[in-house]
């Protein structure tokens, strides 16, 4: 095997590393996303549900 064998192989292993270590950083930033939305609606959860009860006491 010559060295530009061995480099071609060398660089491409390192493309394959830096495409899952990319996805696994966008797989953090939906994770954190989702968590900070489902701290949003608990936070907000309560006086959310009034104002559709009253809403909804307004129409019935």
């Amino acid at each position: 095997m010559s060295l530009h064998h061995f480099s071609v192989i060398v660089l491409a292993i390192g493309r394959q590393r830096e495409r899952g270590q990319g996805m696994a950083e966008y797989g953090l930033i939906i994770t954190l996303i989702a968590l900070v939305c489902v701290l949003a609606m608990i936070s907000i959860g309560g006086s959310l549900s009034d104002m559709y009860n009253t809403v909804a006491a307004i129409f019935q």
